[in-house]
């Protein structure tokens, strides 16, 4: 599926302003945290209130996850709806909102933690949803369906701030906000690119309604690549003027948005809207943005419920790039297509010379974590460092370390 030009006009919402005064000079640190919360197994578990309705996360206004996430120290550039998800493209990287979860991935210094409190007041006071742990020992503490929370090792990390410094101060925080976590150093401890996870136990006792039905039939692809030979980093590079504010309100009245639109040419000629064989023609929603003086961020909706979304910081001496996704290549491709050549398209844009892959399923079964057990030659020019399974409660972990051969 290539990306068509009517993809700038249907944003749900956008912040010309942000967008035209944005500059990423300073920005530094590529590796992102990412927060996925699922407050219900499935969006027909959600309860309906004493009127028979039935409010989810997307009833919560623009305004409120905008608030929210400037407890994160980030900000809203704009935001594509589907039938079943809100994207969020962001200032640093992206949040994602269906009816019964969120993710949010940011990059940079931003404080990803600090958004929980009041996340999680709004769910309480506006949705009616009681998050809070039942048994005694856990008074204070929240327990929903699932929580993860993850990370690569970052490049800079006395830049960070507060707990962010720190995986032991991150876990000791979110320890004090959920009951049942587990935390894990996925890697080689001594080397600077292992990976960091923090999970719950599922919550398996939750008050649902009798028509839940099955779990999502979850499974999550992430690519993580430092050091992007040069010649695929300067792709990723943008020369446009960055305005005052006084500038971005004369220009307000216009249709042109140069930061959208130069992310929208950077998608098509990086081939990154075709990472996925669409062979169904499910739907298809992109929303891109390039930043000056570099640096990239999308956002591709397939299907009106599957995301994936790649973040880009190409700067020489700390350059990366991320690619994750939870669409089902299988069905989307009508079984023509797995998700060994999802990896070597992505890898054939960025060529990195060093690389993670976390791949997350409910089953060993699952037939892209079968082909992924096995990936070692099917990757050409990249040897594989490490490979590593995790059980997690209801899901399964693989990860696997690359780097490209000299």
């Amino acid at each position: 599926m290539t990306v068509t030009i009517q993809e700038l006009t249907n944003h749900s919402y956008i912040d010309h302003e942000l967008s035209a005064t944005l500059d990423s000079t300073e920005a530094f640190e590529g590796p992102e945290k990412l927060l996925e919360i699922w407050f219900f197994p499935h969006r027909h578990c959600i309860p309906k209130d004493e009127n028979g309705d039935m409010k989810t996360l997307r009833s919560i206004a623009v305004e409120k996850w905008v608030a929210i996430l400037k407890l994160v120290k980030c900000e809203v550039l704009s935001i594509k709806s589907t039938e079943k998800m809100d994207a969020f493209l962001l200032s640093e990287s992206s949040l994602f909102v269906c009816d019964h979860k969120i993710t949010l991935k940011t990059c940079g210094t931003t404080t990803t933690l600090f958004c929980l409190e009041e996340l999680f007041r709004i769910v309480e006071e506006e949705l009616g949803w009681d998050m809070r742990a039942k048994k005694e020992e856990n008074v204070g503490k929240y327990h929903p369906h699932k929580v993860f929370y993850s990370r690569r090792c970052f490049m800079f990390p006395l830049k960070q701030r507060s707990i962010h410094k720190r995986w032991s101060d991150e876990i000791e925080y979110l320890n004090k906000f959920f009951c049942y976590g587990s935390s894990y150093l996925v890697g080689r401890s001594d080397q600077s690119n292992h990976w960091n996870l923090y999970v719950t136990e599922t919550n398996k006792n939750m008050n649902i309604t009798d028509d839940c039905g099955e779990d999502d039939e979850d499974e999550t692809l992430e690519i993580l690549m430092t050091e992007l030979d040069q010649t695929c980093a300067q792709q990723f590079s943008c020369k446009r003027e960055v305005k005052t504010v006084e500038q971005s309100q004369q220009d307000e009245n216009t249709s042109e948005d140069e930061g959208h639109l130069s992310g929208y040419k950077m998608t098509n000629a990086t081939r990154l809207d075709r990472v996925y064989n669409n062979e169904k023609n499910v739907s298809f929603h992109h929303d891109a943005f390039a930043f000056t003086p570099c640096g990239y961020s999308s956002n591709i909706i397939m299907d009106e419920e599957y995301y994936y979304t790649l973040h880009v910081t190409p700067e020489k001496g700390w350059s990366y790039a991320s690619f994750e996704s939870n669409v089902p290549v299988r069905h989307v491709s009508n079984n023509k297509q797995d998700n060994i050549s999802v990896i070597n398209h992505v890898l054939s844009v960025f060529q990195p010379r060093d690389l993670c892959i976390t791949f997350f399923c409910k089953s060993m079964d699952n037939e892209s974590f079968k082909k992924l057990m096995k990936t070692s030659g099917e990757i050409p020019n990249y040897t594989k460092k490490d490979r590593i399974i995790y059980d997690l409660d209801d899901y399964h972990l693989l990860y696997i370390r690359f780097e490209r051969n000299c």
